[in-house]
């Protein structure tokens, strides 16, 4: 099978279908975190068994402080927003039932894999049959259907906003950290105040 069919095998495979399963319940909703651990080891091997380096997938710290940099303001209006939204409307989720370790996982494992799932991953697969100039189309809009299952169009739409400039961020500098580190603090911001 050429690449390019495999590619459209992993797409559909392990980023597609997981989210069909789940929304119809096939996969319960309850296991998502379990499904994303096994989606991103399926991605994993897959990228062991290519002998994709880990620069290829933006495990890089040569431009960490450039890209960290770039990656900071934007960041910290998200923030800032996210903060006075709920300063001025409160939460528009409770999640005040989430426990500590949920954040710790979602810090160490949860956020760094979604982001070398949806972002350096899938850069790098398109770049080997040269169509990542599609990369700023396929990475957010699947990031955003994986958070379908949370039947909130809110989120979905944020996702998808963010996931573009991400996505952007990442195509200027394949650097995994700095997409991490905002994704991280977006993401504890905008749980902590109920916004997702």
């Amino acid at each position: 099978m050429s690449i390019f069919g495999d590619i459209i095998i992993i797409i559909i495979g392990l980023y597609v279908l997981p989210v069909i399963l789940i929304l119809v319940g096939i996969i319960p909703f309850g296991y998502r975190f379990i499904t994303l651990g096994i989606v991103g080891l399926l991605i994993i091997l897959s990228a062991i068994l290519k002998k994709v380096s880990f620069s290829e997938v933006g495990f890089n710290q040569h431009n960490l402080i450039p890209a960290l940099k770039n990656i900071l303001p934007i960041t910290v209006i998200c923030t800032v927003l996210s903060i006075l939204y709920y300063h001025f409307y409160g939460a528009r989720i409770d999640n005040s039932g989430i426990p500590i370790y949920f954040y710790v996982f979602y810090i160490f494992i949860s956020t760094p894999l979604q982001e070398f799932l949806y972002r350096s991953y899938i850069f790098h697969i398109l770049s080997e049959v040269n169509l990542s100039r599609y990369f700023l189309i396929i990475s957010p809009v699947l990031y955003a259907l994986a958070h379908i299952i949370y039947n909130d169009i809110p989120t979905v739409v944020m996702s998808l906003v963010i996931g573009i400039y991400w996505s952007y961020h990442y195509a200027c500098f394949k650097n995994l950290y700095s997409i991490a580190f905002s994704h991280i603090v977006l993401g504890i911001v905008a749980i902590a105040t109920g916004i997702l």
